[in-house]
């Protein structure tokens, strides 16, 4: 008790004392003392009123972890902490005791002697210089046998007083995020210091936002500061106070409002083509597209090179569904001013919903090149490049663009589709989880979100995200295709055939579904059908233009091929070799589809050496000889495949295609 009056005194004695203080050294110091004196309640509204003013302070991430109820958001906060200020070692120690972090990482921050204040400038652009040698592993153990024992006699310190470590709790063994798959990862967790700049990928954020802090604004969780984006075309006019007021209710979407103020300025000023402009954007954002017409036509009489009144006018054509001259107007308004970053992006966005996805990304491109490369371009273009399935560019603009402005809701999506393609599938996760949190009504956020979970074996995650995806939009095709791979992962292949179906209802055929339904045809035992599929998917996959993708998925085309030629009554051995050896000849091959393809082959022709496989064929993709049912099978004969014929008997003289 003495312990506790003590330190509501110093509570309330530390608060005297802030008066003197600015306000924000006031408010973290009240915070401080509140957090200490067990008022996490007060503690955690200031802090959080601190974040929203300042959400780059590694400091104030690192005392939010001491008053938030979860690990889940302990981690969240701690991890924020180390990302603004990577030699932060209350934040790395706490992630190693919340077992977040491995006891190796605290390498880093041991070898890292960076300033705060230069923090941000390493993470743009600078370089990391190497450390002198020094027995880092001996350092971090040491450090942290002294911080265990420090712990256990003190009260002292925001992460400590956060991990409960003196509770029943420090028995326990550490949370973790999420389990460990085999997964290759795209994102590695920090590692020794080098000569090359941090790249985005490790300023991106790399967890989840948990659903918790779902009602707070991506602005608040992520270290990145605000600025105002001011309104297209805005001119001051400090001589009229109604237009200023018109400005501010036209942000904040009282769009009537807003026009009662720019009428009254127009009619004291009608000379000036900006508030004609802004009475046009006031009636189209309120609803009445076609009523605008009248007001960018007046700016555009008074100024022909006024560009965003043929913004605003081409949206207005896009509203009531006149594209051409919606898309002459787009273009005229970039012309006019190169910079106009609304103009490129939402031509671009047309272009991508016709699928002209090369238009897109010229245009998305020529506006870089002219020197507006924001993030919210870079999202666009990278999205445009998906559509191209050029994954890999796409991944790459995405977290660039992510990593400038996390607050971009789009960028998460961007990163997650992307990683999903390149066949990165944990790493597809944890963007897709945030993408889904602040946009829940999106059903091709959920598809994927489903699709990466099944591919990792999440089951029960799968559903419920596909699931979510067909609430929102039952002829939603990626997501029935979500459900034809989670029956395949239970391995009902007859109910994978009839997601399937649905899927190719709903949405054009793809590698992906191709593959889906040759693996569900081989389970029922319709061979002549499994074939006929994996051709085409195996055909598509060939058009792939990142390299290693394309092999990667022809080798899982071929693996099947290579199974179905083995079930067949009788088998086609000579066509199974063929596509055993297919895979073994390719330079993409996955290390599992070669391993499985040595053993086949030597169990086919004994003239492979014997090599112990460690991987198990997931269900979802090869799967494990099935029992079908009874039905006709081929005849044993020629057959289709890609390259060269499946049916050539293979000879030491043998070569690969």
């Amino acid at each position: 008790m003495g312990v506790v009056l003590s330190r509501r005194s110093g509570y309330a004695r530390l608060r005297h004392q802030v008066r003197m203080a600015t306000p924000s050294q006031s408010m973290i110091t009240e915070a401080i003392a509140a957090a200490r004196a067990g008022d996490r309640a007060r503690a955690r509204d200031l802090l959080s009123r601190l974040l929203r003013t300042d959400s780059a302070n590694a400091e104030y991430w690192v005392w939010m972890s001491a008053v938030v109820d979860t690990d889940r958001e302990r981690i969240y906060c701690l991890e924020s902490a180390l990302k603004l200020d990577p030699t932060n070692r209350s934040a790395l120690r706490g992630l190693v005791i919340l077992g977040a972090r491995k006891p190796a990482d605290a390498e880093l921050t041991a070898a890292l002697r960076i300033p705060r204040r230069q923090v941000a400038a390493v993470s743009a652009s600078t370089a990391i210089r190497r450390a002198p040698r020094v027995n880092w592993g001996m350092v971090a153990l040491s450090a942290l046998a002294i911080f265990a024992v420090a712990v256990l006699f003190t009260y002292g310190g925001p992460v400590f007083s956060a991990l409960g470590i003196l509770g029943r709790r420090a028995l326990s063994p550490p949370p973790q995020l999420a389990t460990l798959s085999p997964t290759p990862s795209a994102t590695p967790v920090l590692q020794t210091p080098t000569e090359t700049p941090l790249p985005a990928a490790t300023r991106v954020l790399r967890t989840p936002v948990p659903t918790e802090f779902g009602g707070t604004p991506l602005a608040l969780l992520v270290p990145f500061t605000m600025t105002p984006t001011p309104i297209v075309g805005a001119t001051p006019h400090n001589e009229y106070e109604a237009y200023q007021s018109g400005l501010e209710a036209l942000a904040a979407g009282r769009y009537e409002e807003a026009l009662g103020y720019f009428d009254q300025v127009a009619k004291l000023a009608p000379r000036l083509e900006d508030v004609q402009y802004l009475r046009g954007e006031a009636l189209r954002l309120a609803g009445t597209p076609r009523q605008s017409f009248e007001a960018y036509d007046a700016a555009i009489l008074l100024n022909r090179d006024f560009a965003p009144a043929y913004l605003g006018r081409g949206r207005a054509f896009m509203a009531i569904e006149d594209p051409t001259r919606g898309v002459a107007d787009f273009e005229k308004a970039y012309k006019l001013d190169p910079q106009l970053e609304q103009a490129y992006l939402d031509l671009a966005q047309y272009y991508a919903g016709k699928r002209l996805y090369d238009k897109a990304e010229e245009l998305l491109q020529r506006a870089i090149d002219r020197g507006v490369g924001t993030p919210l371009v870079l999202i666009r273009i990278s999205r445009a490049q998906y559509g191209r399935t050029n994954y890999q560019d796409a991944v790459k603009n995405a977290i660039e663009g992510s990593a400038a402005d996390p607050t971009i809701v789009e960028g998460y999506l961007a990163i997650g589709s992307g990683y999903y393609e390149l066949g990165l599938y944990n790493d597809a996760v944890w963007p897709l989880k945030t993408y889904t949190l602040y946009a829940p009504d999106d059903p091709l956020g959920w598809s994927y979100l489903g699709r990466a979970l099944v591919q990792t074996g999440d089951a029960d995650g799968a559903r419920a995200a596909l699931d979510r995806s067909l609430s929102i939009n039952e002829r939603h095709g990626p997501a029935h295709q979500g459900k034809g791979f989670l029956a395949l992962l239970q391995g009902d292949g007859q109910a994978a055939l009839d997601a399937f179906k649905q899927a190719r209802r709903f949405a054009p055929d793809n590698y992906e579904l191709m593959l889906g339904v040759g693996r569900a045809q081989y389970l029922v035992g319709n061979y002549r059908e499994a074939i006929k599929e994996l051709n085409q998917a195996i055909s598509l996959a060939g058009e792939e233009k990142l390299l290693a993708n394309r092999e990667r998925r022809r080798a899982d085309g071929y693996v099947l091929l290579g199974l179905v030629y083995e079930a067949t009554d009788p088998p086609l051995l000579n066509d199974a070799i063929v596509q055993w050896n297919y895979i073994l000849s390719m330079g993409g091959s996955s290390p599992e589809a070669v391993a499985l393809a040595e053993q086949h082959l030597q169990a086919l022709t004994g003239r492979v050496p014997t090599r112990q496989a460690t991987w198990t064929p997931s269900a979802t993709i090869y799967g494990t000889t099935p029992t079908p049912t009874p039905t006709r099978t081929p005849t044993p004969g020629p057959s289709p495949t890609a390259g060269p014929s499946p049916t050539r008997t293979p000879t030491e003289e043998w070569s690969p295609p």
